[in-house]
């Protein structure tokens, strides 16, 4: 019996060898020492290894996640944390070599990835030495290698693969059932890993048995039985169990992204390393987005040519009905609709996006370019494969012979680069997470924070990403300090990087920074009592965070970082939303619509856009577009403006759609300068939100030389609608403007177009 197995396995456990060698020549330097690399030293990677070695290390729930988003935390599903592989080190006691089991996992998915498409060659008939070759060839041409450098859990190459040979297993085996429940507890397990990935893995099962069942109406119960076990159910109760569990509400449906970061024809047919690309470069600049990269490769085109000039020449010849009935066919055209999707076809145009809402949930995956690594194996899989056939049906022709090596020899040479350049990434940046290894002055800081037995800590620059709606972009740098202080005193952080966060969340976190005179409702959700450290590390800060900065004591310093035991009193104070109160007391007059100040004579130019009925913050209608290119939202001469400051505001309906545009002021001058931007903001970032309403504001200066000025909404194409009311135009240094205004029961005062809510600090907080 066990000669037997190992007779079965000699020829995999070669392929995995030799595409084990070719692994390690690349990538020996983290294989030798998995525990003292990170792959990534910023952006989504060291994101993610933090979420995923946090949760191992400290979390006691595997639900919910206590490292960022403090006081309210997060659902672990939406920080990217390997859920499923972090609560397996987190039981098994290993979270110390949670960076190096990680690590080796990604890379050990390439001979893994390997093995299974050996697998489906030999399946489809094609001869062990050719299986081996494209099978490692194929493998290290794939379009995951560059997520080893970032986002983690969708490095596994292996699994469209595994899921195919799976799938193949469930099409052919005389007793189905036990790879029907295989293939659920697969695909389920992959919901866990990354849902990007589970999702992908379903619609390929989906797609497959759709078109089993168009070529055979007969199988209709086995195909919806499976459809059913690797689908619907994995699907259902993924979303479930995130329903259940999930105490954070608010989240955004449909995230940005659906429209935009798509396939195209050239993400499989376009190189975007290797010889070919690099050609490419001296007569083209185009490049598909790094997102939807699936390229087949030249070697995999070239076989298709051939197979294409062949089957032309003998059309007579070819039993095509009998092909089309093929399991292999099947695959290919079923891997061909995948990539349609991928291209977000036929929901990007304009006249259909109205059935996009017909596919519900699946918006929830923005990033559908990703789709297109379905075809990538297939594709290439189905070529080789028919590939062989023609060298068969040849006589095993010495010409088809020596193309095949030389073909699969190039997708190496195009494969080399980015391989050679992902390795010498993931080789060069030292595990931090280890003790050891963190810098002395991170160090000194974590030492600190134990010693003095804090809560939480605010890191500044200050990062609070993404609900999609509503965001405040700090740092880098600041990024991976807070990872790491969090990561090693186990204490939570106010600043989060994570997906989808909850809006009414953080609506409060971007107002936790907005105008002096509004109060810090973040502030009434943190436990009285709790210590919190205030840590700068010396990078640029705004101004707000300047001044958080300046109404602290520090209590602890390095030479990189700075530390205050934050005071919520200095920062949430009274004694300006008092200030403005008083102001707006001693108005002659506060009437809804109407705009007062001390100084009746003080210019002002306001616009409600009342006579364009339609949802609106006040008065009776909105100024309303869609997002398509530039919009002009006020313009004015010059010479009908005073030489100074101004300050130009409105609000934004962030419920309406999504506040994913720039907002410009323009400048045209008279003595042939040319016009230029001279303040813009990005609206997602407004740091005073009220309701469903995001105030915008910029300053400009009108100068001897200034012609025109305009003012800009800059939509991104998505033809999506978007509401804006209230425009205020007014001198930076001139009197305050008052107004009143309500929404629902709660009542505003407006105070040069921002709104205050009477409600502010309550008495008993007095």
């Amino acid at each position: 019996m066990l000669k037997e197995i190992i007779y079965k396995l000699r020829f995999p456990a070669l392929t995995f060898g030799l595409s084990f060698v070719v692994l390690f020549y690349f990538f020996h330097t983290v294989i030798l020492s998995p525990n003292s690399y990170l792959f990534a030293p910023g952006g989504d990677g060291i994101k993610n290894y933090y979420t995923y070695l946090f949760h191992a290390q400290h979390d006691t729930s595997f639900w919910e996640f206590n490292g960022m988003n403090y006081p309210y935390y997060e659902n672990i599903v939406f920080t990217d944390a390997h859920p499923l592989l972090s609560w397996v080190i987190n039981n098994l006691g290993l979270a110390d070599y949670g960076i190096g089991i990680l690590n080796l996992l990604m890379l050990f998915a390439f001979p893994f990835c390997s093995v299974f498409l050996y697998l489906i060659l030999r399946n489809y008939k094609v001869e062990v030495l050719w299986s081996i070759a494209a099978a490692i060839a194929i493998t290290y041409m794939g379009p995951q290698i560059g997520r080893i450098t970032g986002h983690f859990s969708l490095s596994y190459m292996f699994a469209i693969p595994a899921m195919w040979w799976i799938l193949i297993k469930c099409n052919n085996a005389e007793y189905p059932t036990r790879w029907a429940i295989i293939s659920f507890l697969y695909v389920f397990a992959f919901f866990f890993t990354h849902p990007y990935l589970g999702i992908i893995l379903a619609f390929l099962s989906f797609f497959f048995w759709l078109m089993t069942y168009i070529s055979n109406r007969e199988s209709w119960k086995s195909a919806v039985g499976f459809v059913t076990v690797q689908v619907v159910i994995p699907f259902i109760l993924f979303r479930l169990l995130i329903f259940s569990f999930d105490t954070h509400y608010g989240r955004m449906d449909t995230p940005g992204g659906f429209y935009h970061l798509h396939g195209e024809w050239g993400s499989v047919l376009m190189p975007h390393h290797g010889p070919i690309h690099d050609l490419l470069r001296n007569f083209t600049s185009y490049q598909p987005h790094w997102e939807s990269w699936a390229y087949v490769g030249a070697s995999t085109l070239m076989f298709f040519f051939i197979i294409v000039g062949y089957t032309i020449q003998k059309r007579k010849e070819i039993p095509f009905k009998v092909i089309f009935k093929k399991e292999l066919f099947l695959f290919v055209v079923a891997a061909f609709l995948i990539l349609i999707f991928s291209f977000c076809f036929p929901f990007k145009y304009s006249w259909m996006k109205w059935s996009a809402d017909l596919i519900g949930p699946l918006k929830q995956f923005r990033v559908l370019g990703r789709f297109a690594w379905i075809f990538y194996f297939v594709f290439t899989v189905a070529t080789i494969s028919t590939f062989y056939q023609l060298y068969k049906k040849q006589g095993k022709s010495m010409i088809l012979g020596l193309v095949f090596i030389l073909g699969v020899s190039f997708y190496f040479v195009e494969a080399y680069p980015h391989l050679s350049k992902t390795a010498e990434t993931v080789s060069t940046y030292k595990n931090e997470f280890k003790t050891e290894n963190l810098n002395t002055e991170l160090t000194d800081v974590v030492d600190y924070l134990k010693k003095e037995k804090y809560d939480a800590f605010i890191m500044l620059p200050f990062t609070h990403m993404s609900s999609e709606n509503m965001m405040l972009l700090g740092e880098e740098q600041a990024n991976y300090d807070a990872f790491m202080i969090s990561y090693h005193t186990g204490l939570p952080m106010l600043n989060s990087v994570s997906s989808r966060l909850s809006q009414p969340e953080s609506v409060k976190f971007n107002n936790f920074f907005g105008p002096e005179f509004c109060e810090k409702l973040l502030l009434r959700d943190i436990p009285e009592g709790h210590k919190i450290a205030l840590i700068h590390n010396q990078d640029f800060l705004d101004v707000t965070e300047l001044k958080m900065l300046y109404t602290q004591e520090y209590v602890h310093q390095n030479e990189v970082f700075s530390i205050c035991e934050f005071d919520r009193e200095t920062w949430n104070t009274q004694f300006y939303y008092q200030e403005v109160g008083e102001e707006a007391m001693l108005q002659r007059e506060i009437a809804n619509s109407i705009i007062t100040s001390y100084d009746t004579t003080v210019w002002f130019f306001y616009e409600s856009w009342d006579e364009f009925p339609g949802e609106s913050m006040k008065g009776k209608g909105s100024f309303q577009r869609t997002k398509k290119g530039y919009d002009l939202l006020w313009e004015s001469e010059a010479s009908e403006l005073d030489q100074t400051e101004y300050t130009v505001s409105y609000w934004y309906n962030y419920y309406v759609d999504r506040a994913d545009l720039m907002s410009i002021v323009e400048l045209d001058y008279n003595d042939g300068t040319e016009s230029q931007w001279v303040a813009r903001t990005d609206i997602k970032q407004s740091t005073h939100i009220v309701g469903h309403w995001m105030h915008v504001e910029m300053n400009f200066t009108i100068a001897p030389n200034v012609q025109k000025v305009k003012l800009f909404i800059i939509g991104n194409g998505s033809e999506e609608p978007y509401v804006v009311d209230e425009l205020l135009v007014r001198k930076t240094n001139g009197p305050n403007l008052f107004s009143a205004g309500k929404m629902g029961k709660e009542t505003f005062t407006i105070f040069n177009n921002h709104w205050i809510s009477d409600r502010s600090f309550p008495k008993k907080d007095l």
